[in-house]
């Protein structure tokens, strides 16, 4: 049997998703969201069988069979995992019964402004005597493509920080109106509340005031209060109205919160979209600065 020499190769893909690293990661740890990208080309490929045991030294299995063509087989094994920081993981790839390469991927989430970079890197042992790597990086970039449509749901800002201060004291700071009025908004933005009633039907009226002196009269009303946990409104303005939701999870002595903007009008999200994801960037500035100046006075 002729034996052919080992071709080595490796790439590096970035991609930058404005969805927050916690939703990128389970992109690849929840079975159904990464069934929805990790496959085949759609056009000509058709599942014969998924497995995913996501934890370190678990299995993934992912067997197609391609429309007139050979069948292809990806196994894998799971060294690390740092949950919304780090996967590495080992996979063999077969295609019709070959044994066509040997692969070690490490794949980080960073967290930026707007939302995470994703970097993946493969460092690849092709068996077959060719030089793969140009295809491989080609396919792997078709399926981080199809993960974009996955992530990045219509009409939606998903922004999110772990703020370094105990789930308790983070929700009181939003729901406790005289903190709230002193943080909520952009950077340099001054509010006065005149109704605050956090409950299911309850409104939530003020007005707020620009670093350039423009005025904004905001109408909100909450729809779902889940204390500690989550808070959900509806926004009403002539010019736009959206669903606004906000999730706590304790980080250990920390506190994630991730806040959902779902806009009614793809006009409407297209025109406010870069200034909302900043603005929300912004009141996650004034929250931290906030809750560090209450722990310093305490």
């Amino acid at each position: 049997m002729k034996r052919h020499p080992v071709i080595h190769g490796s790439f590096t893909l970035d991609r930058e998703y404005r969805v927050p690293p916690s939703r990128v990661f389970a992109a690849w740890a929840d079975a159904e969201m990464k069934a929805r990208w990790f496959i085949g080309p759609p056009e000509r490929w058709t599942l014969v069988a998924r497995e995913l045991d996501f934890r370190v030294g678990g299995r993934e299995l992912l067997h197609g069979q391609l429309t007139g063509g050979p069948s292809t087989v990806f196994t894998a094994r799971y060294h690390d995992i740092q949950p919304d920081e780090r996967l590495v993981y080992a996979y063999d790839m077969h295609v019709g019964g070959t044994h066509l390469s040997v692969s070690l991927a490490t794949v980080e989430f960073i967290a930026t402004r707007t939302g995470t970079r994703m970097r993946f890197t493969e460092q690849a042992a092709f068996l077959d005597g060719q030089d793969g790597t140009r295809s491989r990086e080609g396919g792997t970039a078709a399926h981080f493509d199809r993960m974009a449509g996955v992530l990045e749901r219509p009409r939606e800002v998903l922004s999110e920080r772990v703020v370094d201060a105990p789930l308790d004291g983070v929700y009181r700071a939003f729901i406790d109106p005289v903190q709230l009025a002193h943080w909520w908004g952009p950077k340099g933005s001054i509010n006065t509340f005149h109704v605050f009633d956090p409950r299911p039907g309850g409104a939530w009226r003020f007005d707020m005031v620009a670093p350039d002196g423009t005025r904004y009269a905001m109408d909100k009303e909450f729809v779902e209060v889940v204390p500690g946990e989550r808070l959900v409104l509806r926004h009403h303005q002539q010019s736009h109205q959206f669903e606004m939701r906000i999730d706590f999870a304790a980080v250990g002595e920390r506190t994630r919160v991730t806040w959902s903007m779902r806009f009614e009008s793809e006009e409407e999200f297209g025109k406010v979209r870069g200034f909302v994801e900043e603005a929300n960037q912004q009141n996650f500035d004034r929250l931290e600065a906030h809750l560090t100046a209450r722990r310093a006075a305490n």
